[in-house]
Order: structure tokens, then sequence, then C-alpha cells
């Protein structure tokens, strides 16, 4: 084993030196949008298809997915999807997308009011749809989830259940080098418990609904610039209330939304560069019982992406923000009041990612720290993983 892992480091700092020429890739992922600086103002096939189907019209038959992240232990990653997306014809295209949660029903856990043996949909599906022309894409992408057990134990018959359902609906028009794109999304979470025993209450989610909206473009504010101005804008809701037995808890509320303003533009001959400056307001109320609002100004969020050879790209992001939050517990009097501020996870303020393309293929991850800290196991004799979050892609368009 320690002669394959020496083997394997010195195979990979071969290929880092040497000139090897690939083209065709498309390289996407959350890895690519995390070692970059979880930039909203970076453009990336995957993270653009799951936010806006409309995107999914520009990329015909291309599978793309996460093929997890190191936070369980040795041999289990976690946060893993896959999805691929055809072109059915010139204009349309037609996919889906495996095992990616996009809800927010594990928000309700913890909260209160429901049968603890209530356990979260599972194996999320989302279908894709869009049809596109060469200056406009409409897309749709409709969402669920379920799960469902029920037993019956001395003539007592129970069942739990939980469901997301919903979609996404989203559009990109373009006009020269110019692009607005917007997508609006929402689901229905929802879960249940019923049984036949008179003295067990039931118990029921009233309301669930999650709604987000996206707003993004891109403008090149003097003709023939290569600098391009990125404003957006998102906002996101969600609202439930626990019913046990008849009788309505308290009501859980959420509502964020950020606005913000930055550049993309190309660097060092075939890199990227993209970052700019965001404000964000959050607020999450539960009734009769305590309120939070945080602010977030300022954010930053900075990348750079560059080649150093045609198979293999380098990138470095930086995302830090400064939070005002403020806690409220209104169920006592007189209310207690905290407030306070400060800055987001300093382990996570500086990011950095490697891309490997080969052909049509690409895999790209965010660089662990350990190995950065401790060196590579050739040198070093310690096992150190290279990447925490690892995406891949195949771009198998003819």
């Amino acid at each position: 084993m320690k002669a394959v892992k020496i083997l394997l480091s010195i195979f990979f700092v071969v290929l880092m030196f040497t000139n090897v020429s690939f083209s065709q890739s498309i390289p996407s992922g959350t890895a690519r949008f995390e070692a970059l600086g979880y930039n909203p103002f970076l453009w990336d096939a995957s993270i653009d298809i799951n936010r806006n189907p409309a995107w999914a019209g520009y990329y015909h038959n291309y599978t793309f997915g996460d093929i997890g992240r190191d936070v369980i232990n040795d041999f289990q990653l976690s946060s893993q999807f896959g999805a691929v997306n055809f072109g059915v014809s010139k204009d349309v295209s037609l996919g889906m997308v495996l095992n990616k949660r996009e809800d927010r029903w594990n928000e309700f856990v913890g909260t209160g009011g429901f049968a603890p043996s209530v356990a979260e949909p599972i194996v999320p599906f989302k279908l894709l749809f869009a049809y596109a022309t060469k200056d406009f894409s409409l897309g749709l992408a409709p969402y669920i989830a379920s799960w469902k057990m029920d037993s019956t134990i001395n003539s007592v018959d129970q069942e739990w259940s939980s469901m997301v359902l919903g979609g996404t609906i989203g559009t990109v028009i373009k006009f020269d080098k110019n692009l607005f794109e917007g997508a609006v999304d929402v689901k229905i979470n929802s879960y249940e418990y019923t049984n036949t025993d008179t003295n067990i209450a039931d118990s029921k989610t009233d309301g669930g609904l999650q709604l987000g909206a996206f707003l993004r473009g891109k403008f090149y504010l003097a003709k023939g610039s290569s600098i391009a101005f990125v404003p957006y804008a998102s906002f996101g809701m969600f609202n439930w209330t626990p019913n046990t037995g008849g009788v309505a808890g308290n009501e859980i509320k959420n509502m964020d939304f950020a606005i913000g303003a930055g550049i993309n533009m190309p660097v060092l001959d075939d890199g990227l560069m993209m970052g700019g400056l965001s404000f964000g307001y959050s607020t999450y109320q539960v009734t009769d019982a305590f309120e939070y609002s945080s602010m977030r100004l300022p954010q930053f969020n900075l990348g750079l992406e560059w080649g150093f050879t045609d198979w293999l790209t380098g990138r470095l992001g930086y995302s830090r923000a400064v939070f005002s939050d403020k806690v409220t517990v209104v169920a006592v009097t007189p209310n207690n009041v905290w407030n306070y501020q400060y800055a987001s996870d300093a382990t996570q303020t500086i990011t950095m990612g490697l891309g490997l393309n080969f052909g049509r293929f690409s895999i790209d991850g965010t660089i662990g720290e350990r190995l950065l800290k401790q060196g590579p196991y050739v040198f070093t004799g310690q096992s150190n993983d290279l990447f925490g979050m690892i995406s891949a892609s195949y771009n198998f368009k003819k």
C-alpha cells in the first residue's frame, strides 16, 4: 500500500510538469465554486443549471455531479449527486438531477412540535427541461423527494411520512455579449404522523412554503471591453406551523435576501478573475418565542482561475463577511436582547483548488488544508487528503 501511494504521488508530480494538450471539457461543480471563493460572480455549468434550469438549454449532452466531500470518515463521502442533460433536438434539452437536496425540510428539525420518528424525504429527484435559441432560453425543473414508514403494533396502526414537492422555472436572455437571467423556485415541505390510538396525538405541518428567487446580469459597459459588470439579487423564505392533535403551535418564519455587484474578466492569457461586494440580511422568527436577525456587510468574494498547462488548472478564492446579529427572546417580560458582531469562519476565508481536464472529462477539487500544512505523503510519510470536495463532469457533445 505504501509503495502504491508513493507511485501515485510520483505520477501526479510528473503530470504537473508535463505539458499534455487536451480540450473540450467544461469544468464545473461545487468544488470549483468553493475553490473560487463561493463566488456569486462566477458562471459555472453545474451551479447555474441547478439554480436556473434555463441554462440546461446551453449545455446539451453534458453529465456532471459531485463525487463528494470527505467529512464522514476515510471511506465514505457526503453531499454526492449526479446529473445528465441530453439534447433532444437543436432547441430542446431534457435531463435529470438525482440525489441533490435543494429543499429546506431539515430546517424543520429541532423546532419542536412534530413526531420525532418522522425522517427527512430521501433521494431527491429533479427533472430538467429547457427550450433554447441563440438569444433566449426557458427552463423548468420539477422537484420531488419523499419518505414513508408504517407499522402495526398491538393492533395500533401508525404511519409516518414526509415530502417535498415543487420546482424551479427560469430564463436566460442574451443580447450581444451581455445577458440577463432570472429564476423562481417554489416548494412545499410537509410531514405527517397518524395512528389509530386515541391516546396518542397525530402530528403534521401547516404551511411549509419555500420560495426563492435569483436575478443576475452580465453587462459589458464599453464596446470591445473584456470586463463585465455583474449585479445580482437573491431572495429566499419559508414558513410553517407544527400542528399536534389539531392544535397549532408557534409559527416558524425565515426570510433572507442579498444584493451585490462585481466584475468578471479574463486574465493571465487563458485565466479568469471574478469578485465583488455584497450586502445581505436575514431573519428567523418563532412566534411568541424568539426573533433573530443578521446583517452581512461587507461581504467580499474574490476568485482567480488560471491554467498551469492545457490539462491542469489552478484556483484561488477569498470569502469573508462581517455579521451584525440581534437575538430577542420574546417569551419573557421584559424581553431579553443580545446584539453582537463577528466575522465569518476564518478557516474558510482562503480556498484553493485544482482542475484536471482530460479531453472531454474534467475532475475538480478543493485542496485540503492538511496537505498544504504537512505536505504530500512521498515527502512526509503522513496520509493527507489532496482534495476536500470533488466534482466531475463529462462533455459528450458531438
